[in-house]
């Protein structure tokens, strides 16, 4: 694929409220984390919202097509990275999970999707409401800087935490 055309935006869906997602054509959309991906990202669009997913690139500071995506990172602890998508001009990170313990399933989607980006959107994984909360909020406590922190279950995603100053 030449360059030009990796960066290429594809729209996948429109909505009557102005909501858009787009994805770059580089990315496979065959795999079950991009299906996931996609499905948040929709419920992001289907609010109003304009949102395009993003390509991961192994080596991203080696890459001179990260600039032209992850610009905007640029000065920030995340820069380097590759978070799963952007709504407006706020990057996101949608973590899923693996394994049969709950309360290791939330800490270790909390830990890795953390890395990506302040704002994460995590699976379901059968925890009560107030145990996240309480663990988010000591995790602020100690100095983690966290914005929003979305639960998705099923094709719908709801806000769990939301930091008062922003």
């Amino acid at each position: 694929m030449e360059r030009a055309q990796k960066l290429t935006k594809e729209t996948v869906k429109e909505y009557k409220n102005g909501g858009k997602l787009e994805t770059y054509a580089i990315i496979d959309k065959s795999t079950d984390d991009y299906k996931r991906i996609e499905k948040t990202a929709m419920d992001f669009a289907k609010r109003g919202e304009q949102v395009v997913i993003t390509p991961k690139f192994d080596s991203p500071k080696n890459c001179p097509d990260y600039d032209n995506i992850y610009g905007s990172l640029k000065g920030t602890k995340y820069y380097g990275k590759c978070p799963d998508f952007k709504v407006g001009n706020v990057w996101y990170e949608h973590e899923g999970f693996t394994g049969k313990n709950p309360k290791s399933s939330f800490r270790n989607m909390c830990n890795h999707g953390l890395k990506q980006s302040d704002r994460i959107i995590i699976e379901d994984c059968g925890l009560t409401d107030g145990y996240m909360y309480r663990s988010i909020l000591s995790r602020v406590v100690r100095g983690e800087n966290i914005k929003e922190v979305w639960i998705r279950k099923d094709k719908k995603i709801r806000v769990l935490y939301k930091a008062e100053s922003q």
